[in-house]
């Protein structure tokens, strides 16, 4: 028997298939008739009788059935997912669309210089953050050989510090980097310094540490509260220059200095504990020197914007910016492509940072005087 796919098929409710198969008055096969291969009904094979169809997926008295009609997941007539070949697609959850494409590479003006580093306190600048409660003043240090102290410094300064801190009871054994994020109190910002540095590779391990940052800060003062937090890699000692806080999370972030230019990322994630030490973990690498991050290769220096949309890091020569998407984490930005941005010739820089209003970027370098370069978005 043919059936013309074009046209309905009526089935007569008085008529009995031959062979002794029933339907049911309630729409099932009788479970004594089965089909053959023939054409006829096979006495011996039995139709399953939990193969009934289902009440409640009954044909539409008007509808013909289309190629294109569905069946549902369990394998009966589905009516609200039949659709003729020309119709609409169903309209189901779309798919994923990925994340969000990142905005094209932000541009910077070339450097010009806002001031210089103070002659009488500081003579190799090491670390770099302007302050989130005081516009246009800057924190920063010196490298190894001073004591635990930062300088609050307005920009254009070039004879002496605002203000001068000391952190009680701390030995700077090689300070390296300055970073102000979120910490303790909700929406008080925190000076993080990284006493990081380690150019024989032997520390077992190295040291945060975190102070709330004081308002209008002016003279000599020593902090009243200083958290250390003693971080340990989970590999091999490393030398390390750049420290970084996320804004959005509290994480902080360590980049590995390298001659290979091979940089580990290590990421000890908020809230840091005091108590104990805290084995990092690995979550990205760069390879500074070649591709995507041509010139020199050992890293001197970081930054995460306010708004955490943007990272910044500097090797001695070049500097690289990674945008961040909204729901990204640091090492997602890491895994895209980087833009160079604009570094004026420092001599051993060491130091960059985003202004707090995302308007640009500052970066210096050791020595005495050195100039305070500015960079500002266009």
């Amino acid at each position: 028997m043919q059936v013309d796919a074009g046209r309905p098929v009526d089935v007569d409710a008085g008529s009995v298939p031959d062979g002794g198969a029933l339907l049911d008055a309630g729409g099932e096969f009788d479970a004594g008739a089965a089909f053959d291969a023939g054409g006829e009904f096979d006495a011996g094979a039995e139709f399953d009788a939990g193969a009934a169809f289902d009440a409640g997926a009954a044909f539409d008295a008007g509808a013909e059935f289309d190629g294109g009609a569905l069946l549902d997941a369990g394998g009966e007539f589905d009516a609200g997912s039949a659709s003729d070949a020309g119709g609409p697609p169903d309209s189901g959850t779309p798919p994923d669309a990925g994340p969000a494409p990142l905005p094209d590479c932000p541009a910077f003006a070339d450097a010009v210089t806002l001031g210089r580093t103070p002659l009488l306190d500081v003579r190799e600048t090491s670390g770099l953050a302007e302050s989130r409660l005081t516009p246009g003043l800057w924190w920063l240090h010196n490298d190894s050989g001073d004591s635990a102290r930062v300088f609050a410094v307005d920009a254009t300064s070039m004879l002496s510090a605002r203000a001068t801190y000391s952190f009680p009871g701390v030995t700077a054994r090689d300070w390296e980097d300055l970073a102000i994020g979120p910490g303790p109190v909700p929406g008080a910002p925190y000076l993080y310094v990284g006493d990081i540095g380690d150019n024989a590779e032997t520390r077992t391990a190295v040291q945060v540490y975190r102070v709330r940052e004081p308002e209008a800060p002016s003279g000599a003062a020593g902090f009243s509260s200083v958290e250390r937090f003693d971080l340990r890699y989970p590999d091999r000692p490393h030398n390390a220059e750049t420290l970084m806080v996320d804004p959005r999370t509290g994480d902080v972030y360590i980049v590995v200095k390298a001659l290979s230019g091979i940089s580990p990322v290590f990421r000890a994630a908020a809230p840091l504990d005091s108590g104990s030490t805290t084995t990092l973990e690995r979550v990205a690498e760069l390879s500074f020197g070649a591709g995507a991050l041509p010139g020199n290769t050992t890293t001197t220096g970081g930054d995460i914007s306010s708004s955490g949309s943007e990272i910044i890091l500097r090797t001695y020569a070049s500097a690289f910016v990674w945008r961040r998407g909204p729901e990204a984490t640091v090492a997602d930005a890491f895994a895209t492509e980087p833009c160079r941005v604009p570094l004026t010739g420092e001599g051993q820089g060491e130091a960059i940072a985003f202004t707090a209003d995302g308007r640009g970027y500052l970066s210096t370098g050791e020595g005495t005087s050195i100039a305070i370069s500015f960079y500002a978005r266009r």
